[in-house]
Formats: structure tokens, sequence, C-alpha cells
């Protein structure tokens, strides 16, 4: 916990600096960018590479996973905020198309997808129950459902602090992020089947090393 809080006041004042220099689409890009040359680029390649024929992409932000799906996977990456998307579409490869719409109300029909993304966005979002369910719903039954998310810490005085200083964080953060959320009951809600969890850091300036989750799932 030490070493994560020295990180945190290491890289703070740059990262704040450069928030209000540039737009917030770029922020986002810019720590992303420096969280992929960190090892997360690694991460989002091992969790895709594998996904074929028609994929969802829940909240695709800035086009990250972009590079990482496999040439026959047919994309439909959903982002809400349309700077983010113009920003995505920009980059976005054949085989990914960029579309207006929420978590909450994916716009795909009923079990219509082989496969369904979630990179760093159930932090974020309002409902994390509906965009769960609404996974379940589009993802044929027996389809995968991989996620890359951070989480509350599970050590106890690491995860309450992390509780105790979230409103400060979202205050912060200007993009919706809390740091003390947990995926796996909401999935098990929406009646997806979690198959593996694999546990990780990434160190990269401007991002605090919260422990990340990477996760593979099924639609039951």
């Amino acid at each position: 916990m030490l070493a994560e809080l020295a990180h945190v006041l290491r890289h703070a004042p740059a990262t704040l600096a450069l928030k209000r220099r540039v737009p917030q689409a770029e922020l986002y890009a810019t720590l992303a960018a420096r969280m992929d040359a960190a090892g997360m680029a690694a991460r989002r390649a091992a969790l895709v590479a594998d996904l074929h024929g028609e994929v969802v992409e829940v909240g695709c932000g800035t086009g990250a996973m972009f590079g990482h799906y496999a040439a026959d996977a047919r994309v439909v990456a959903v982002e809400p905020e349309p700077t983010f998307a113009a920003r995505a579409r920009a980059v976005a490869p054949a085989n990914v198309q960029v579309v207006d719409g929420r978590g909450e109300a994916l716009p795909v029909g009923d079990a219509a997808v082989d496969a369904a993304v979630v990179a760093l966005v159930l932090c974020s979002v309002d409902a994390p129950d509906a965009v769960c369910a609404e996974i379940a719903r589009v993802v044929r039954p027996g389809g995968a459902v991989r996620l890359i998310e951070h989480v509350r810490s599970p050590h106890a005085v690491a995860g309450a602090l992390m509780h105790a200083v979230n409103p400060l964080w979202v205050a912060v953060n200007g993009q919706g992020c809390r740091m003390d959320r947990d995926p796996l009951p909401a999935l098990a809600r929406a009646g997806i089947v979690v198959d593996a969890v694999d546990a990780f850091q990434v160190w990269s300036a401007g991002v605090p090393a919260f422990p990340m989750r990477a996760i593979r799932a099924h639609r039951a």
C-alpha cells in the first residue's frame, strides 16, 4: 500500500497539470497509452486475441482495444461520450464500427453477438448491474465475456482506505471513475459465469497502481 501511495504522490502534480491543459479525451488517450507501454497492451491482447465472429465492446473510450482484435472479429464498439467516440472512429480499423450508445442500453439485438468485451468501464458507469444485464442480453448463451477492471483492494486496510478516499477521487478524475468497486457480484447477478480471474497491477505515470483483474467469463 505504501508503494502505491508513493506512486500517486509522485505523479499527481504532473497529471493534474496535464488535465488542465488538454481536453478530457486527449488526457484519457495519453494515460491509456502510458498504461499500454507499461504492460497493459499485453493484457489487452491476451484478453481478446482469440475472439472471433460478432463482438460488442462496451465503452470503447478512445479505441485502445482496437488493435488487439483478430482480423475476423467484427466489432461493434459502443461509446457514450461524443469526443471519445470521435477519437475512436479516427483510429478504428476496418473490422471495428464505433456507434453511439450506453452500456445500460446497448444498441444490439438479443443474443446477437458471440462475445462482449469491457475494458476499464464498470468503474465509471452509474449502474453496473444494468450494464451486466445488458451484456447477458446481447451475448448468445455460452458466448464469451471478457473484462479488464480495476477493483477495490481485497486487503482490509487498503480496501477501507480506497472506500474512504473514493469521493475525492471521483471529484478529481472528471470521468466518474470509482476506485472501490468489485465487478464480480454484478456479473453473477446477471447470469454471467466467471471462469478465471487474473490479478495484476500496472505501474505507469499518471495512473494509480490500482489492483487490476483480467476476467474470463461466459454467458450462462
